[in-house]
């Protein structure tokens, strides 16, 4: 049976959880907020998240989408039978892309990007009439993809089509890209409301906003610089490592194309994670955490100091009874002498 020493436990249990907090997936447990014309998606990077480990500030910013035609994706021309797909990572998320045929600019549909719906892919069929579902709602991370089951070419390109009108409700067209009239709806077969101002990941904020972290307890504070996560456009992080468990709060600011940002955010039920304890994950045995560690260290210290201290006041007063001792006796041996000399010259006159 393989032996794992006491001093190499702790080290293989802190690498085996690190390894689960890298591959948990993110949790929905973020705070989604609509402030100006922006919106944004706040939380730790990692959740749930645990004390002492790598995680960090996480930020989504998403404004107006661009709906001019290709702005998003685009297919170009499929031949029968042909496919094309284009994933709507975690950037899209709560938003409504319009795609259509520039073939065929009149015929088109949308794609919803919510948490709501099911995880996987999502197939739809481009015929010489339209797309079968034209309006679908697709997972984050998920792909859409767009087969040509047509006998014809055909493509898909994102952005809306032409104007079409349904009785007196006008959707007017400006260039490639179509605004809905106020008074317009549209329902599509998930029966969901489609939104009248899509909404896309905004780049180019990379240093331009900063996050002061507090810890609630006990009121540390320190103010952090956001910056853009790898290949995932609109998302800023400030890598932090939590110390501490319990509640937190973030206070955003800084500009946004010329817009000041100044928000405020706290972690809890219905928005993002307090930090949890390691011991909530901790099995089977139970191992103190690195702040329980440096406290015992640190007291031990203190008391070691206090000790030695004690010690040396003791060593002092020991060395002091030994001089006043020594003294005693010297003088001692002194009045012994003066009396034996005193005694003999006293027997001499006799």
């Amino acid at each position: 049976m393989a032996y794992i020493s006491k001093f190499s436990f702790p080290l293989v249990f802190v690498l085996a959880v690190a390894l689960l907090a890298i591959v948990t997936t993110m949790a929905a447990a973020h705070e989604s907020r609509d402030a100006g014309d922006f919106s944004y998606i706040v939380g730790w990077e990692t959740e749930p998240a645990y004390e002492g480990f790598p995680n960090a500030v996480s930020i989504r910013v998403s404004g107006p989408l661009d709906t001019t035609a290709g702005a998003l994706f685009d297919g170009g021309a499929l031949q029968p039978d042909q496919k094309y797909s284009f994933v709507f990572g975690t950037e899209f998320t709560g938003t409504t892309v319009p795609y259509h045929n520039h073939l065929n600019p009149e015929l088109g549909g949308t794609v919803m990007v919510t948490e709501s719906a099911p995880e996987g892919d999502v197939e739809i069929n481009i015929t010489a009439t339209g797309y079968t579902p034209a309006d679908v709602m697709v997972h984050p991370g998920s792909s859409v993809v767009w087969h040509n089951i047509a006998d014809t070419v055909q493509a898909v390109h994102s952005g809306e089509g032409q104007m079409v009108m349904a009785g007196d409700d006008a959707m007017a067209v400006d260039g490639d890209a179509m605004v809905m009239d106020q008074d317009a709806t549209t329902t599509d077969d998930h029966e969901h409301e489609a939104a009248a101002a899509p909404t896309g990941p905004i780049e180019g904020l990379d240093g331009a906003l900063q996050v002061e972290v507090t810890h609630v307890p006990t009121g540390s504070t320190q103010t952090v610089t956001l910056d853009a996560a790898f290949q995932d456009p609109g998302h800023y992080v400030a890598p932090m490592i939590l110390t501490a468990p319990g509640a937190y709060s973030f206070h955003l600011t800084g500009e946004i194309q010329g817009a000041e940002v100044d928000l405020s955010f706290d972690s809890g039920p219905g928005t993002f994670d307090d930090i949890k304890t390691q011991a909530s994950i901790q099995f089977p045995l139970e191992v103190s955490a690195p702040r329980e560690i440096e406290g015992a260290v640190r007291g031990a210290a203190d008391a070691a100091g206090i000790a030695e201290g004690l010690a040396n006041e003791a060593s002092d007063d020991a060395s002091s009874a030994r001089t006043l001792a020594l003294g005693a006796l010297i003088i001692g041996i002194v009045g012994v002498a003066f009396g034996i000399g005193g005694l003999t010259v006293g027997l001499r006159k006799k």
